[in-house]
Parts: structure tokens; sequence; C-alpha cells
């Protein structure tokens, strides 16, 4: 199981929400990009210290492209392109990261 690559106050303020914000549901969202990175890289950015910044920000699109583009089509939270971009960097530094260990 990936470790959380954002806390729940990040992912709070990446989606543009009040404090009140239901902390399950932000726990849930940070778990969810978490999964989906480590899906796709095969490395579980939320364990290194410090956590790659690429990763942050990929987890911050995606959780924004499911939020915000659950219902219909968005172009202002269309982040296909960035997250794939995204992910072919993050796969390549997961393989420099196993190379070196």
């Amino acid at each position: 199981m990936a470790t959380k690559i954002l806390t729940a106050e990040q992912v709070r303020k990446a989606l543009y929400l009040e404090s009140d914000a239901d902390t399950e549901e932000l726990e849930e969202l940070s778990l969810i990009a978490s999964s989906f990175i480590e899906e796709k890289t095969g490395h579980d950015f939320g364990a290194d210290n410090p956590i790659e910044p690429l990763a942050t920000q990929l987890a911050k699109m995606y959780i924004r492209q499911i939020y915000f583009g659950a219902t219909a089509y968005n172009r202002d939270y269309e982040y296909s392109l960035g997250i794939e971009g995204l992910i072919v960097d993050l796969q390549n530094i997961a393989k420099e990261k196993s190379a070196t260990t």
C-alpha cells in the first residue's frame, strides 16, 4: 500500500477548500493519488524523505482532475497532458532510484 504523498492539509489547499473540509475525504484523496503514482511508476514516492517535488505536483494535479472533473469535462481542470508528462518523468526517477539501491 502506498504511503501518502500529500497531507490532508495539502489536499485541502490544492482543492481550494475551506478549513472545515472533511478530513477523511481529504486523506482518501491523498491515498488514491499516492496509489495511482505508485502503480504508474513502480515506486512509493510517499516513503521518500524528502518527497520528490514532481510527485507532489502530480498528486495535486491528479486529485484536482478527479475532484473537479468528476461530473463533466471542464477545461479549467483538464490536467491529462501534464499528468502524463509527469508520470514519464517520475518513471525515469523511479528507475534511477532502483538502480542506486
